[in-house]
């Protein structure tokens, strides 16, 4: 776990980082992936971060599966916040055997609630609401690389340092948006579409997706 931006990456979270987090009500996940095809590719690295900023980053032993993360993951207590959940929690599902519980995506927030953009990446959430500007220029860079980069390892970090914050702004324009004409809140619609992810997220991991290299469905087009 670093507050600072001289990144180890391990093969597990320690018992005591384990403890740490998941005192927390929420906590940031992201992945690195060798790709977006699913059963072919698999996860490179696992970032974890809380609302201290505490990074703790995970390169996946396959010999040695993270028993810890693993446990957290499944932790129904604790929120996962993800950028994008649909392919982080399917990965972990197909890559890693790992269910993850109780999570929530910033993406599908910020399409509900700000309806004024298209425009709804990390770096535009991180520009608008909190006046910060990320660096994308690892985005595609090798991460199965045996010898990961510091900057490699900034730019990952980067993904989960913010993203609580972004989770809470969001949340607050929620709760200032008026009621749509039906009378539902945009919390409430935000609700039901967390709810749909896992369901979703099944329907593409047993090959129902046949759009976007298989990340969208038609199953439930007219």
């Amino acid at each position: 776990m670093s507050q600072n931006s001289n990144f180890e990456v391990f093969e597990d979270l320690s018992d005591q980082d384990l403890n740490a987090y998941s005192a927390n009500k929420l906590i940031a996940v992201d992945t690195e992936l060798h790709g977006l095809k699913i059963n072919r590719d698999n996860i490179c690295l696992v970032q974890l971060g809380d609302d201290a900023r505490n990074v703790t980053l995970i390169r996946p032993n396959p010999e040695r599966p993270p028993k810890n993360l693993k446990r957290l993951l499944q932790d129904s207590s604790v929120r996962k916040l993800f950028h994008f959940a649909l392919t982080d929690v399917a990965f972990f599902e197909v890559s890693m055997g790992i269910i993850v519980e109780n999570f929530r995506c910033t993406k599908v927030m910020s399409k509900i609630v700000r309806t004024y953009t298209d425009s709804h990446g990390l770096k535009n959430l991180c520009e608008e609401l909190l006046s910060i500007e990320i660096s994308k220029q690892q985005q595609q860079t090798n991460w199965a690389s045996p010898n990961l980069t510091q900057s490699q390892l900034e730019y990952a970090a980067s993904d989960v340092y913010h993203l609580i914050d972004i989770y809470h702004q969001l949340e607050s324009m929620m709760r200032y948006r008026p009621s749509l004409p039906s009378g539902k809140t945009i919390i409430e619609i935000n609700d039901i579409a967390q709810k749909i992810l896992p369901g979703l997220i099944q329907i593409l991991i047993h090959g129902y997706g046949d759009r976007d290299q298989g990340w969208e469905t038609s199953l439930f087009t007219h």
